[in-house]
């Protein structure tokens, strides 16, 4: 598939620079053509150069080639300096830095044995993204921009009281008076979103509902009533939806294929929880079994 015109319009200014920067480093007679700048005994290579700008896409994209790399070199030289007067002052031996710089290291690797996991994922084929489609109605054929009234009830708030209250509820104020009638306090406040912005569990339940119909969601210390105000038709086809579905899948297998290889780490490891740490660990591992529970 070939690259969209506007990603290659957003590359360009990237391109540019990175093109700069070799002729830059190859221009010389008898250097090194891997450094863009030396400061005093340390270097700061081209490649140093070319990771920060292709981590800054929309600030490169609005400057001009030269003094994109101007400002990244200057950065970096400033980096580097003050990294050499750390040095100097014995910080990379003081127990702090050490320890950070050890986490900091830990965390590269973490994430970059995840990533490497995550781009062996396949992307879907045509079928697939057509059963996704096909199966989510509410998000696509039937998709619908929605003005919500939401009402959050009391965390301690009879879950089947409440439930009462909306099934004999014909309108948001129906649903109010009962509530204080009830002694329930709440607050309530109007949401305004398009299907695919609304939590997907909150989506399944409102897509059947008509304007004036209301639904109880009950979860432990966020219970809420979801009231239709208003709905919208505006339905996405299969070739505008291809894209983002693609794109949601892809993502969605590559979080399974690390959490699967994060499991088969564990069940690997020799894990031992010292002294306190151990109840810690206990506690948390429950708090993850329970129903509702954040995933």
């Amino acid at each position: 598939m070939q690259p969209s015109t506007s990603l290659l319009r957003a590359a360009r200014p990237v391109l540019a620079i990175a093109a700069g920067l070799l002729v830059a480093a190859c221009g010389g007679s008898g250097g090194d053509t891997q450094i863009a700048v030396k400061v005093n005994k340390g270097e700061i290579s081209v490649h140093q150069v070319q990771a920060v700008l292709q981590r800054q896409p929309r600030q490169v994209a609005n400057d001009p080639a030269e003094r994109a790399t101007g400002r990244v070199l200057e950065l970096l030289v400033d980096q580097e300096l003050a990294a050499q007067a750390g040095a100097d002052a014995g910080l990379d031996k003081d127990p702090r830095v050490v320890q950070l710089l050890e986490a900091a290291r830990r965390e590269l690797l973490a994430r970059s044995y995840q990533e490497r996991v995550a781009d062996k994922v396949v992307g879907p084929s045509s079928d697939e993204i057509d059963r996704y489609y096909t199966a989510r109605p509410e998000l696509f054929a039937q998709r619908r921009l929605y003005v919500l009234r939401e009402t959050a009830v009391e965390p301690m708030a009879d879950a089947a009281t409440v439930q009462a209250v909306v099934a004999r509820a014909g309108s948001v104020d129906d649903i109010e008076r009962g509530l204080r009638e009830a002694h329930i306090r709440f607050e309530g406040r109007l949401l305004a979103q398009a299907a695919e912005d609304l939590p997907q569990a909150v989506l399944r339940q409102v897509a059947g509902l008509e304007p004036g119909q209301s639904v109880f969601m009950a979860v432990p210390g966020a219970s809420r009533v979801f009231t239709v105000v208003q709905s919208v038709k505006a339905p996405i086809d299969r070739h505008t939806a291809s894209k983002a579905i693609e794109v949601f899948l892809i993502n969605e297998r590559k979080a399974a294929a690390v959490a699967e290889a994060m499991k088969k780490l564990r069940d690997e490891a020799r894990i031992e929880y010292v002294g306190n740490f151990a109840k810690a660990a206990q506690e948390a591992a429950s708090a993850a079994a329970r129903p509702g529970a954040p995933q």
